[in-house]
């Protein structure tokens, strides 16, 4: 199914102006693949782990980490075996994003991010040749919204600059540019806010296009300008409708491919699904698939936090991985602690292509290479 023609719908100052959409007419039946990893557990019960980042070693790639929260007790940092190998006690933290060359001081580093709903702040860590973390907030970024909740970070190809987006539990959006303070440190200053009609958590930004994606979970997803001149006007791109999104439309991950090619993918909660949209224009629907039990490992459900990164990280994924976290984990029988599972790209992309999807494989992208383009 795709889009023939984008749902106009924007927001400004919280009001909602509908316009009209048109749709194809093929089935919305979705393909199912099966995960090949699935990490260790997280330490607390109920709902605890949420959101997963893909951290890419910088000489070697097998090497690479998954950065992910558990929102009752901290950060965790996995391998590709699906290995915990270091956790830290933080607080609840709830989102986790990851970008590459921070230039602090003479030295370009890279750092993750994450939002701490213990102290309602923004919380900088830098990242280590070993995926280790380092806190490395000069100033506390604390918020002035009610909780602080969805998470991104943006590195601007326009002006160089990298930001720190956020969003609350009742539709605040944030967005803070970060900055050396000459101290080893960073800080940061906010440089716009707006708010959406209702809750809203997932959050992504295309790098190379400069667009903000945000998951407004009742509604669907919106397109934004994620430079902080981009004011507070949105193009809902992806309507809940119970076809392609079933809410709570939760995670967001943006799949880069060369020259602009690409998908943004986006967590169907209500319908244990992953929709995928074409990253180009007007955000056409492509298609969607499930997690499905395996022999050793279950499959998804009502997933929040996903990444993709579209790299050769080794013999297990060739062709890139997906990461999705696990609401209802399964052992043996016995619903555990949630866990994420990872799923080898060229696993999805055959059976897309088995189906007739136009959704594939494309050619590798290094995301310490991004370039610029145009809208």
């Amino acid at each position: 199914m795709r889009w023939t023609k984008s749902a106009m719908l924007t927001v400004i100052g919280g009001c909602l102006m509908f316009g009209t959409s048109a749709y194809a007419g093929t089935s919305y039946e979705p393909v199912s693949v099966k995960a090949k990893v699935e990490t260790e557990a997280v330490s607390h019960g109920d709902d605890a782990a949420d959101d997963p980042a893909i951290w890419l070693h910088p000489t070697d790639p097998e090497d690479s980490k998954i950065i992910a929260t558990n929102k009752a007790g901290g950060l965790l940092v996995y391998d590709l075996e699906g290995r915990q190998n270091y956790a830290y006690a933080l607080g609840r933290m709830n989102n986790v994003d990851v970008r590459y060359d921070f230039k602090l001081g003479d030295a370009k580093i890279d750092i993750a991010g994450a939002t701490n709903r213990t102290t309602n702040s923004i919380d900088l860590f830098r990242i280590s040749s070993k995926g280790e973390l380092t806190g490395i907030n000069g100033k506390p970024i604390v918020s002035s919204m009610s909780e602080v909740y969805g998470f991104s970070l943006y590195h601007s190809l326009r002006s160089g600059k990298f930001y720190a987006l956020v969003l609350g539990k009742n539709g605040e959006f944030e967005q803070y540019e970060l900055y050396d303070n000459g101290n080893g440190k960073i800080d940061g200053k906010l440089v716009r806010s707006f708010t959406l009609g209702s809750q809203s958590e997932g959050l992504v930004v295309d790098d190379e296009y400069g667009r903000m994606y945000i998951a407004e979970e009742d509604v669907g997803v919106w397109a934004f300008d994620a430079e902080p001149g981009g004011g507070s006007q949105g193009t809902l791109i992806a309507a809940v409708d119970n076809k392609r999104l079933t809410a709570d439309v939760e995670g967001l991950t943006m799949y880069y491919g060369k020259d602009g090619d690409g998908y943004l993918i986006v967590s169907s909660q209500g319908s244990n699904r992953y929709a995928v949209y074409d990253r180009e224009d007007d955000n056409e629907y492509l298609g969607s698939f499930t997690i499905a039990d395996g022999r050793d490992i279950d499959g998804t459900t009502e997933t929040d936090g996903i990444d993709v990164l579209n790299y050769d990280l080794g013999d297990a994924f060739e062709e890139g991985l997906f990461v999705a976290q696990d609401d209802q984990n399964v052992e043996k029988g016995e619903v555990v602690n949630q866990n994420f599972k990872l799923v080898a790209w060229e696993d999805i992309a055959d059976a897309f292509e088995e189906a007739g999807a136009d959704i594939e494989s494309l050619d590798p992208v290094n995301p310490r290479e991004l370039k610029k383009r145009n809208p």
